[in-house]
Protein backbone atom coordinates (compact mmCIF):
# COMPACT_ATOMS: atom_id res chain seq x y z
CA UNK A 1 0.00 0.00 0.00
CA UNK A 2 1.52 3.38 -0.94
CA UNK A 3 0.57 5.01 2.72
CA UNK A 4 0.71 3.38 6.06
CA UNK A 5 -2.90 4.18 7.01
CA UNK A 6 -4.73 1.46 4.82
CA UNK A 7 -2.25 -1.20 6.30
CA UNK A 8 -3.22 -0.03 9.77
CA UNK A 9 -6.90 -0.08 9.15
CA UNK A 10 -7.01 -3.39 7.50
CA UNK A 11 -4.71 -4.34 10.65
CA UNK A 12 -7.62 -2.63 12.93
CA UNK A 13 -10.62 -4.08 11.11
CA UNK A 14 -9.94 -7.56 10.03
CA UNK A 15 -8.74 -8.17 13.56
CA UNK A 16 -12.07 -8.03 14.87
CA UNK A 17 -13.31 -11.06 16.28
CA UNK A 18 -17.04 -12.73 17.62
CA UNK A 19 -15.88 -12.50 20.90
CA UNK A 20 -15.29 -8.91 20.45
CA UNK A 21 -18.47 -7.99 20.58
CA UNK A 22 -19.22 -10.64 23.34
CA UNK A 23 -17.56 -8.63 25.76
CA UNK A 24 -14.25 -11.05 26.20
CA UNK A 25 -11.75 -9.90 26.61
CA UNK A 26 -13.05 -6.54 28.06
CA UNK A 27 -13.51 -3.33 25.96
CA UNK A 28 -9.50 -2.26 27.30
CA UNK A 29 -8.54 -5.86 26.39
CA UNK A 30 -9.75 -5.51 22.90
CA UNK A 31 -8.74 -2.27 23.00
CA UNK A 32 -5.03 -3.44 23.38
CA UNK A 33 -5.14 -6.01 20.91
CA UNK A 34 -6.77 -3.68 18.28
CA UNK A 35 -3.20 -0.98 19.49
CA UNK A 36 -1.33 -3.72 19.09
CA UNK A 37 -1.52 -4.90 15.63
CA UNK A 38 -2.19 -1.38 14.55
CA UNK A 39 1.43 -0.57 15.75
CA UNK A 40 2.60 -3.77 14.16
CA UNK A 41 1.82 -3.36 10.84
CA UNK A 42 2.68 0.52 10.71
CA UNK A 43 5.95 -1.13 11.82
CA UNK A 44 6.49 -3.40 8.75
CA UNK A 45 4.72 -1.05 6.18
CA UNK A 46 8.02 1.17 7.88
CA UNK A 47 10.21 -1.56 7.14
CA UNK A 48 8.84 -1.97 3.33
CA UNK A 49 9.31 1.88 2.76
CA UNK A 50 12.22 2.10 4.07
CA UNK A 51 14.19 -0.81 1.92
CA UNK A 52 12.15 -0.25 -0.96
CA UNK A 53 14.73 1.69 -2.71
CA UNK A 54 17.00 -1.08 -1.80
CA UNK A 55 15.55 -3.64 -3.62
CA UNK A 56 15.87 -3.97 -7.02
CA UNK A 57 12.53 -5.05 -9.62
CA UNK A 58 12.62 -8.87 -10.16
CA UNK A 59 15.44 -9.45 -7.91
CA UNK A 60 13.96 -12.74 -5.88
CA UNK A 61 16.19 -12.29 -3.07
CA UNK A 62 16.13 -8.97 -2.24
CA UNK A 63 12.19 -9.30 -2.01
CA UNK A 64 12.98 -12.31 0.25
CA UNK A 65 14.75 -10.20 2.61
CA UNK A 66 12.61 -6.98 2.50
CA UNK A 67 9.71 -9.65 3.46
CA UNK A 68 11.77 -11.09 6.47
CA UNK A 69 12.31 -8.00 7.59
CA UNK A 70 9.02 -6.74 7.60
CA UNK A 71 7.73 -9.89 9.20
CA UNK A 72 10.32 -9.56 11.87
CA UNK A 73 9.59 -6.01 12.94
CA UNK A 74 6.19 -7.12 12.97
CA UNK A 75 6.68 -9.97 15.17
CA UNK A 76 9.15 -7.71 17.21
CA UNK A 77 6.36 -5.09 17.85
CA UNK A 78 3.55 -7.31 18.03
CA UNK A 79 4.90 -10.26 20.58
CA UNK A 80 6.99 -7.66 22.60
CA UNK A 81 4.19 -6.10 23.26
CA UNK A 82 2.14 -8.65 24.26
CA UNK A 83 4.53 -10.13 26.58
CA UNK A 84 5.05 -7.11 28.49
CA UNK A 85 1.19 -7.07 28.94
CA UNK A 86 0.84 -10.53 30.20
CA UNK A 87 4.45 -10.22 32.54
CA UNK A 88 2.48 -6.80 33.82
CA UNK A 89 -0.76 -8.88 34.35
CA UNK A 90 0.35 -11.78 35.45
CA UNK A 91 3.36 -10.85 37.38
CA UNK A 92 5.23 -13.41 35.61
CA UNK A 93 8.54 -13.11 34.05
CA UNK A 94 8.79 -12.04 30.27
CA UNK A 95 11.31 -15.41 29.42
CA UNK A 96 8.51 -17.32 31.25
CA UNK A 97 5.42 -16.21 28.85
CA UNK A 98 7.80 -16.18 26.36
CA UNK A 99 8.59 -20.16 26.96
CA UNK A 100 5.03 -21.25 28.06
CA UNK A 101 3.07 -19.71 25.01
CA UNK A 102 4.71 -18.11 22.48
CA UNK A 103 7.61 -20.31 21.43
CA UNK A 104 5.08 -23.07 21.20
CA UNK A 105 3.63 -21.50 18.60
CA UNK A 106 6.42 -19.62 16.78
CA UNK A 107 6.72 -21.80 13.93
CA UNK A 108 2.94 -20.97 12.99
CA UNK A 109 3.48 -18.01 13.34
CA UNK A 110 6.73 -17.41 10.79
CA UNK A 111 5.18 -19.42 8.21
CA UNK A 112 2.20 -16.64 7.96
CA UNK A 113 4.88 -14.84 6.30
CA UNK A 114 4.66 -16.18 2.95
CA UNK A 115 1.42 -17.15 3.44
CA UNK A 116 0.33 -12.98 3.31
CA UNK A 117 3.10 -12.59 0.80
CA UNK A 118 1.17 -15.39 -1.49
CA UNK A 119 -1.93 -13.74 -0.80
CA UNK A 120 -0.95 -10.11 -2.30
CA UNK A 121 0.49 -11.91 -5.42
CA UNK A 122 -2.50 -13.61 -5.90
CA UNK A 123 -4.63 -10.56 -5.34
CA UNK A 124 -2.47 -8.65 -7.30
CA UNK A 125 -1.79 -11.10 -10.58
CA UNK A 126 -5.18 -12.78 -10.24
CA UNK A 127 -8.20 -10.54 -8.37
CA UNK A 128 -9.06 -9.86 -4.90
CA UNK A 129 -11.76 -12.11 -5.06
CA UNK A 130 -8.91 -15.31 -5.46
CA UNK A 131 -7.45 -14.31 -1.63
CA UNK A 132 -10.79 -15.02 -0.32
CA UNK A 133 -9.73 -18.58 -1.04
CA UNK A 134 -7.32 -18.44 1.51
CA UNK A 135 -9.68 -17.57 4.32
CA UNK A 136 -10.19 -21.17 4.51
CA UNK A 137 -6.40 -22.41 5.76
CA UNK A 138 -6.08 -19.68 8.01
CA UNK A 139 -9.48 -20.20 9.62
CA UNK A 140 -8.38 -23.81 9.88
CA UNK A 141 -5.05 -22.44 11.66
CA UNK A 142 -6.84 -19.85 14.03
CA UNK A 143 -8.52 -22.84 15.01
CA UNK A 144 -6.51 -25.17 15.75
CA UNK A 145 -5.01 -22.77 17.67
CA UNK A 146 -7.89 -21.89 19.89
CA UNK A 147 -7.90 -25.59 20.85
CA UNK A 148 -4.27 -25.60 21.48
CA UNK A 149 -5.49 -22.87 24.07
CA UNK A 150 -8.22 -24.61 25.23
CA UNK A 151 -6.21 -28.17 25.57
CA UNK A 152 -3.81 -26.17 27.64
CA UNK A 153 -6.10 -24.69 30.25
CA UNK A 154 -7.78 -28.14 30.59
CA UNK A 155 -4.35 -30.04 31.60
CA UNK A 156 -3.61 -27.41 34.22
CA UNK A 157 -6.92 -27.07 35.30
CA UNK A 158 -6.55 -31.41 35.38
CA UNK A 159 -3.45 -31.15 37.83
CA UNK A 160 -5.31 -28.68 39.56
CA UNK A 161 -7.82 -31.10 40.50
CA UNK A 162 -5.44 -33.65 41.38
CA UNK A 163 -3.30 -31.50 43.68
CA UNK A 164 -6.04 -30.79 45.13
CA UNK A 165 -7.81 -34.40 45.96
CA UNK A 166 -5.45 -35.09 49.05
CA UNK A 167 -6.46 -31.11 50.77
CA UNK A 168 -10.16 -32.52 50.18
CA UNK A 169 -9.43 -35.52 52.69
CA UNK A 170 -9.11 -33.47 55.33
CA UNK A 171 -8.30 -29.69 54.81
CA UNK A 172 -5.47 -29.11 57.49
CA UNK A 173 -3.22 -28.75 55.20
CA UNK A 174 -5.33 -27.06 51.93
CA UNK A 175 -3.16 -25.42 49.81
CA UNK A 176 0.31 -26.66 50.79
CA UNK A 177 0.78 -28.29 47.11
CA UNK A 178 0.07 -24.94 45.97
CA UNK A 179 2.75 -23.05 47.79
CA UNK A 180 5.32 -26.04 47.58
CA UNK A 181 5.27 -25.38 43.74
CA UNK A 182 5.03 -21.41 43.88
CA UNK A 183 8.45 -22.00 46.21
CA UNK A 184 9.63 -24.53 44.24
CA UNK A 185 9.35 -22.85 41.25
CA UNK A 186 11.25 -19.33 43.00
CA UNK A 187 14.12 -21.60 43.68
CA UNK A 188 14.56 -23.23 40.66
CA UNK A 189 14.37 -19.75 38.52
CA UNK A 190 17.03 -18.56 41.13
CA UNK A 191 19.07 -21.14 40.54
CA UNK A 192 19.14 -20.72 36.94
CA UNK A 193 17.10 -23.41 35.23
CA UNK A 194 15.55 -23.50 31.95
CA UNK A 195 11.52 -22.36 32.10
CA UNK A 196 10.47 -25.48 30.93
CA UNK A 197 12.52 -27.03 33.51
CA UNK A 198 10.87 -24.95 36.04
CA UNK A 199 7.50 -25.22 34.25
CA UNK A 200 7.62 -29.22 35.33
CA UNK A 201 9.39 -28.81 38.76
CA UNK A 202 6.23 -26.62 39.33
CA UNK A 203 3.85 -28.73 37.94
CA UNK A 204 5.82 -31.71 40.09
CA UNK A 205 5.48 -29.68 43.24
CA UNK A 206 1.57 -29.50 42.37
CA UNK A 207 1.32 -33.43 42.38
CA UNK A 208 4.07 -34.18 44.26
CA UNK A 209 2.09 -35.51 47.30
CA UNK A 210 -0.61 -37.05 44.99
CA UNK A 211 0.68 -40.52 45.88
CA UNK A 212 -0.96 -40.03 48.99
CA UNK A 213 -4.24 -41.32 47.85
CA UNK A 214 -3.02 -44.51 47.50
CA UNK A 215 -2.23 -44.33 51.68
CA UNK A 216 -4.53 -45.57 54.39
CA UNK A 217 -6.71 -42.66 55.66
CA UNK A 218 -6.13 -43.97 59.29
CA UNK A 219 -2.51 -42.62 58.74
CA UNK A 220 -3.10 -40.44 56.61
CA UNK A 221 -5.86 -38.26 58.95
CA UNK A 222 -4.52 -39.41 62.14
CA UNK A 223 -3.81 -36.13 64.58
CA UNK A 224 -0.76 -36.89 66.03
CA UNK A 225 2.71 -37.79 65.10
CA UNK A 226 3.04 -41.59 63.59
CA UNK A 227 4.60 -44.72 64.72
CA UNK A 228 7.85 -46.32 62.90
CA UNK A 229 5.25 -48.56 61.19
CA UNK A 230 2.82 -45.90 60.30
CA UNK A 231 6.16 -44.23 58.63
CA UNK A 232 7.20 -46.67 57.05
CA UNK A 233 3.96 -46.96 55.03
CA UNK A 234 3.77 -43.13 54.87
CA UNK A 235 6.89 -43.59 52.98
CA UNK A 236 5.90 -45.48 50.26
CA UNK A 237 3.43 -42.43 48.57
CA UNK A 238 6.95 -41.15 46.31
CA UNK A 239 6.31 -44.30 44.67
CA UNK A 240 2.60 -44.55 44.31
CA UNK A 241 2.76 -41.36 43.02
CA UNK A 242 4.62 -42.00 40.49
CA UNK A 243 2.81 -45.27 39.63
CA UNK A 244 -0.26 -42.94 39.39
CA UNK A 245 1.55 -40.14 36.44
CA UNK A 246 3.50 -42.71 34.66
CA UNK A 247 0.33 -44.08 32.53
CA UNK A 248 0.36 -40.19 31.01
CA UNK A 249 2.27 -38.94 28.11
CA UNK A 250 1.86 -35.44 29.40
CA UNK A 251 2.64 -36.11 33.16
CA UNK A 252 5.42 -38.89 32.47
CA UNK A 253 8.23 -36.33 32.73
CA UNK A 254 7.30 -35.46 36.23
CA UNK A 255 7.96 -39.19 37.40
CA UNK A 256 11.76 -39.18 38.30
CA UNK A 257 11.01 -35.81 39.84
CA UNK A 258 8.06 -36.81 42.54
CA UNK A 259 9.84 -40.29 42.95
CA UNK A 260 12.88 -38.82 44.16
CA UNK A 261 11.55 -35.97 46.11
CA UNK A 262 12.58 -37.47 49.27
CA UNK A 263 15.47 -38.43 48.87
CA UNK A 264 18.49 -36.91 51.09
CA UNK A 265 22.01 -35.29 49.99
CA UNK A 266 24.10 -37.97 51.70
CA UNK A 267 22.10 -40.90 50.58
CA UNK A 268 20.03 -41.51 53.22
CA UNK A 269 16.59 -40.78 51.91
CA UNK A 270 13.92 -42.82 50.39
CA UNK A 271 12.82 -44.76 48.41
CA UNK A 272 16.00 -45.86 46.42
CA UNK A 273 18.70 -43.94 48.93
CA UNK A 274 20.19 -41.99 45.72
CA UNK A 275 22.56 -39.26 47.01
CA UNK A 276 23.97 -36.23 45.39
CA UNK A 277 23.73 -35.21 42.04
CA UNK A 278 22.12 -38.63 41.21
CA UNK A 279 19.19 -36.93 42.74
CA UNK A 280 17.52 -34.70 40.06
CA UNK A 281 17.59 -31.54 40.77
CA UNK A 282 13.84 -31.22 40.96
CA UNK A 283 13.54 -33.58 43.43
CA UNK A 284 16.16 -31.73 45.44
CA UNK A 285 14.59 -28.31 44.63
CA UNK A 286 11.06 -29.91 46.09
CA UNK A 287 12.28 -31.35 49.28
CA UNK A 288 13.49 -27.84 50.55
CA UNK A 289 10.25 -26.53 49.26
CA UNK A 290 8.58 -28.77 51.06
CA UNK A 291 10.59 -28.74 53.86
CA UNK A 292 10.13 -25.03 54.51
CA UNK A 293 6.55 -25.18 53.42
CA UNK A 294 6.01 -27.80 56.12
CA UNK A 295 7.76 -25.77 58.86
CA UNK A 296 5.77 -22.28 58.16
CA UNK A 297 2.64 -23.73 58.47
CA UNK A 298 0.16 -25.12 61.03
CA UNK A 299 -0.36 -28.71 61.05
CA UNK A 300 -3.41 -30.49 62.86
CA UNK A 301 -0.77 -31.70 65.77
CA UNK A 302 0.90 -28.56 65.80
CA UNK A 303 1.52 -24.99 65.41
CA UNK A 304 4.09 -23.75 62.88
CA UNK A 305 7.99 -23.27 64.08
CA UNK A 306 7.72 -20.31 61.63
CA UNK A 307 10.51 -19.09 59.42
CA UNK A 308 13.56 -18.60 61.73
CA UNK A 309 13.69 -21.83 62.99
CA UNK A 310 12.96 -23.50 58.98
CA UNK A 311 15.40 -21.53 57.63
CA UNK A 312 17.81 -22.77 61.20
CA UNK A 313 16.84 -26.41 60.08
CA UNK A 314 17.68 -25.92 56.81
CA UNK A 315 21.21 -24.82 56.90
CA UNK A 316 21.68 -27.17 59.91
CA UNK A 317 21.13 -30.24 57.65
CA UNK A 318 22.00 -28.52 54.38
CA UNK A 319 25.20 -31.03 52.88
CA UNK A 320 23.58 -33.86 54.79
CA UNK A 321 19.29 -33.91 54.05
CA UNK A 322 19.33 -30.78 51.61
CA UNK A 323 21.42 -29.89 48.79
CA UNK A 324 23.04 -26.17 50.22
CA UNK A 325 23.22 -24.91 46.86
CA UNK A 326 19.25 -25.16 46.55
CA UNK A 327 19.11 -24.06 50.62
CA UNK A 328 21.06 -21.14 49.48
CA UNK A 329 19.12 -20.41 46.85
CA UNK A 330 16.03 -20.46 48.70
CA UNK A 331 17.86 -17.87 51.26
CA UNK A 332 18.53 -15.61 48.35
CA UNK A 333 14.66 -15.41 47.19
CA UNK A 334 13.54 -14.63 50.61
CA UNK A 335 15.94 -12.28 51.26
CA UNK A 336 15.03 -10.41 47.72
CA UNK A 337 11.53 -11.17 48.31
CA UNK A 338 10.77 -11.55 52.08
CA UNK A 339 9.04 -14.75 54.27
CA UNK A 340 5.74 -13.70 53.22
CA UNK A 341 6.03 -13.69 49.75
CA UNK A 342 5.04 -17.20 48.94
CA UNK A 343 1.86 -16.90 51.28
CA UNK A 344 -0.60 -15.13 48.43
CA UNK A 345 -2.85 -17.76 47.22
CA UNK A 346 -5.67 -17.71 44.45
CA UNK A 347 -7.25 -20.72 46.11
CA UNK A 348 -11.04 -20.43 46.64
CA UNK A 349 -12.24 -20.46 49.94
CA UNK A 350 -13.50 -23.79 51.07
CA UNK A 351 -16.91 -24.32 50.57
CA UNK A 352 -17.73 -27.64 50.64
CA UNK A 353 -17.74 -30.48 53.11
CA UNK A 354 -14.42 -32.26 53.77
CA UNK A 355 -14.24 -35.98 53.56
CA UNK A 356 -13.09 -36.44 57.17
CA UNK A 357 -16.08 -33.84 58.30
CA UNK A 358 -18.25 -35.89 55.81
CA UNK A 359 -17.08 -39.06 57.90
CA UNK A 360 -17.76 -37.61 61.07
CA UNK A 361 -21.02 -36.54 60.23
CA UNK A 362 -22.30 -39.75 59.10
CA UNK A 363 -21.22 -41.64 62.26
CA UNK A 364 -23.18 -39.05 64.34
CA UNK A 365 -26.14 -39.89 61.58
CA UNK A 366 -26.61 -43.01 60.84
CA UNK A 367 -29.76 -42.76 59.25
CA UNK A 368 -28.56 -40.47 56.77
CA UNK A 369 -25.50 -42.31 56.60
CA UNK A 370 -28.09 -45.09 55.17
CA UNK A 371 -29.17 -42.76 52.34
CA UNK A 372 -25.80 -41.80 51.40
CA UNK A 373 -25.32 -46.05 51.27
CA UNK A 374 -28.02 -46.43 49.14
Amino acid sequence: MANPFGACWVAFLGTFEPRDLRGEPKWYGTLFNKADFVLSSFAAWSVLALSESAVRSGDPFGVLAQLAAAGFAFALVNNGLSLMANSLKTGTPISRVWALSVSKIAIGLVSQLPLGWLMAEVADKVGQWAAVLFMIPLLLARYSFSKYTETRDLFYGTVSALSQAIDAKDGFTRGHADRVSRIAGAIAREHGLSEKEIEQIELAGLLHDIGKIGVEDRILMKPARLEDDEQELMRRHPIYGASILEPSTALRPLVPIVLHHHENFDGTGYPEGLKGDDIPIGSRILLVADTYEAMTSDRIYRKAPGHEKAMEQLNKYKGTQFDPKVVRALQTCIQRRGPTSFEVSDLPPINYETLAELRRRLAREPLVRDAHAS
